[in-house]
């Protein structure tokens, strides 16, 4: 976050002035994110001193209470639909992340998914023979999971629901075992072993994946392509291989689209409130309908604070709305002192009995030996003008009127 330097909620000359001013001497000395704002446009009289001076006016920020654009994070992991649990579980683990948005090739959020919910896809079998065998993907992914290769490819890329069987029974056990599943979705697992690949060519299941880094051999593979079969290789043994196959598994059925987002421009205080009471570990956060970052409840149990500077007036009451919640670094005023400032660590505070709180920017400039631009010097001089009624007021000092003729 910037620091932002504020004068008081009705800006007159001196207030946008010292900000604009104290920004520059900052960013010049040890805050290079300074940044001049102000609670409304400056007034015809500041304008045109402005106008003189060749500056643009600050920053408008009529309320600094942190949003949810502020402390939300925006290097997003992403998933998109048709991405498979091995990448996105890989993915997921590599940052840490427990839920991650999901989004269409366009960029556009359609949903979240959870750790434990692409975890459900490789370990939903339960007691059912049949669900444990399921696995919804396409040939391309489970050859790309596998880390092989195609011997015979057809239809690679449709997304199908497959049923799993490994051969590592007798022959006749496993004639008997694949008849009890459509032949059409058998994906049959096995190693170099013709006594099982041979019933299920046979049978013309959809897809025979090889283990151990062997190959069909040529007669069964003259056969496979008479028949449409698809053949696939792996370098892992059996077990491996059915267990990378079990993680192709395409996480779009898992994906919740009934989901809680937040608005970019959502008061932090706001945001703390709707995601307590949901049981969500993520939230997506929208600007104009697009996803800009995600919100987790433990970003929201000690978030950043935006800092500011205050000038030309020391009370919360004159400040800025939210000064409350954010973080006052420095004082710099020439009132008298309030009783409303308050702070959970030292600040500097710099008050003294001048008439012009550009007088302690100009101070400030002098002490440092550092000479103000032209426009700068012509600001500073201005907001003493208009504050000591060029130098006629009764709360002018001897120091408004050194610096003023520094100045010039």
């Amino acid at each position: 976050m910037s620091l932002f330097v504020f004068g008081h909620r009705n800006p007159d000359t001196d207030a946008i002035c010292s900000a604009i001013a104290y920004a520059d001497f900052l960013r010049q000395t040890t805050r290079p994110d300074a940044i001049a704002a102000s609670c409304g446009p400056p007034n015809q009289r500041t304008e045109y001193a402005l106008k003189l001076a060749k500056l643009s006016p600050p920053r408008i920020l009529m309320d600094v209470h942190p949003l949810v654009e502020d402390v939300c994070r925006t290097d997003i992991t992403l998933a998109t639909r048709d991405e498979v649990f091995y990448d996105v579980y890989r993915r997921m683990d590599q940052h840490g992340l427990r839920s991650i948005p999901v989004v269409d090739a366009g960029g556009k959020l359609t949903g979240i998914v959870s750790l434990l919910d692409i975890l459900e896809l490789v370990l939903n079998s339960g007691v059912d023979p049949l669900k444990a065998r399921l696995v919804h993907s396409n040939l391309s992914k489970i050859v790309s999971v596998l880390g092989g290769s195609f011997q015979h490819s057809v239809n690679p890329d449709l997304d199908e629901e497959l049923v799993v069987s490994v051969g590592a029974m007798s022959a006749g056990g496993f004639k008997e075992h694949i008849k009890r599943f459509p032949a059409d979705k058998l994906l049959v697992v096995c190693g170099d072993r013709p006594t099982i690949q041979l019933p299920a060519l046979e049978l013309g299941v959809r897809a025979l994946v090889v283990s151990g880094g062997y190959e069909l051999s040529d007669g069964l593979m003259h056969l496979a392509e008479a028949r449409g079969i698809a053949v696939l290789r792996s370098p892992f043994d059996t077990a491996t291989t059915t267990m990378r196959i079990k993680a192709a598994q395409l996480i779009g059925g898992v994906v919740e689209e009934e989901y809680l987002s937040l608005p970019a421009r959502m008061p932090v205080a706001e945001a703390r409130d709707q995601i307590f009471r949901s049981p969500q570990a993520i939230f997506p956060v929208l600007e104009d309908g697009n996803l800009v970052g995600v919100l987790s409840k433990s970003d929201l149990v000690n978030p950043p604070k935006p800092e500011l500077v205050l000038v030309d007036h020391n009370e919360l009451g004159q400040a800025v709305p939210g000064a409350e919640e954010a973080r006052i670094i420095e004082v710099l005023d020439h009132h008298r002192l309030g009783g409303s400032l308050k702070s959970t660590e030292p600040i500097r505070l710099t008050m003294e009995p001048v008439g012009s709180t550009c007088t302690l920017v100009a101070k400030m400039f002098h002490q440092a030996r550092i000479n103000p631009e032209p426009g700068i010097a012509i600001c500073m001089a201005s907001g003493m003008i208009s504050d000591t009624l060029y130098l006629r007021s009764p709360t002018t000092t001897d120091t408004d009127r050194k610096m003023l003729e520094w100045l010039q």
